[in-house]
């Protein structure tokens, strides 16, 4: 009976510091849209690694999935085996729509960028995720996420979903850069790039 209390302190005091950073302005990992991208200089670093970038279509009348949230790879038939990863991240991302409104606001490309930092930051680094969809030609889009302090491994996810895959079309190029001090330290981009 008196564990219960301290199990309690104890759960106050781990959530104490993610209290804090939403007290102070927020969520610390908020994906916020830039208008435009000025050019960085270019300074890569050995202490900034993205490692790898995961990236995932979710849009039933491309892959052939069912209005249900079933997922199929494109070009397969409907009998195909799908790998475990592809319907259980799917399921994921679907979690919690009700109707296909919902489901539709849900389509589109997510990516999921792993990178490391070897020694904890002392400024802030930023993650931006440049990308060029089909319909805007050369047009680059950017989202950003903002972490106070970054250590050891991490993990960033970005989405082109909704209206917006929808009007602007699907993504055909894009980057990921980690930028320390106005300066771009680590770098991975897709072949189209």
């Amino acid at each position: 009976m008196r564990l219960i209390p301290l199990a309690l302190v104890v759960f106050c005091l781990a959530l104490a510091p993610y209290s804090k950073a939403v007290a102070a302005g927020g969520h610390p990992f908020v994906t916020k849209r830039v208008a435009s991208a000025d050019p960085l200089p270019l300074a890569l670093n050995d202490d900034f690694k993205i490692e790898k970038v995961f990236s995932l279509l979710i849009d039933p009348e491309v892959t052939g999935a069912s209005k249900n949230g079933d997922p199929a790879v494109a070009g397969a038939s409907k009998s195909a085996e799908i790998s475990a990863w592809l319907q259980m991240e799917t399921a994921r991302r679907y979690f919690g729509a009700i109707n296909n409104f919902e489901r539709r606001a849900r389509d589109g490309h997510a990516y999921t960028i792993h990178w490391r930092v070897r020694p904890a930051t002392k400024g802030e680094v930023t993650v931006r995720f440049e990308y060029r969809q089909k319909k805007l030609g050369s047009h680059v889009q950017t989202q950003d996420v903002v972490y106070s302090k970054a250590s050891g491994s991490m993990r960033t996810e970005f989405a082109v979903q909704g209206d917006e895959y929808y009007q602007d079309g699907a993504v055909i190029a894009w980057r990921v850069l980690v930028i320390e001090d106005s300066r771009v330290v680590g770098l991975q981009q897709s072949f189209l790039w």
